[in-house]
């Protein structure tokens, strides 16, 4: 039964192996660091458009 045994839909946690190439607290850090700064720009956007 061993030898037809198949690798199913669902293998498991990852444990952080994904596609960023760095450890994953570095990851976090600059996705948290990119998305304040898009959040910032989004609203000078905002600010500019309702004033213009």
């Amino acid at each position: 039964m061993a030898g037809r045994a198949r690798k199913t839909e669902h293998a498991g946690a990852k444990r952080g192996r994904g596609a960023y190439w760095g450890r994953k607290f570095e990851a976090k850090h600059e996705s948290n660091r990119l998305r304040r700064e898009n959040a910032k720009r989004a609203v000078r956007q905002g600010l500019a458009d309702s004033v213009g």
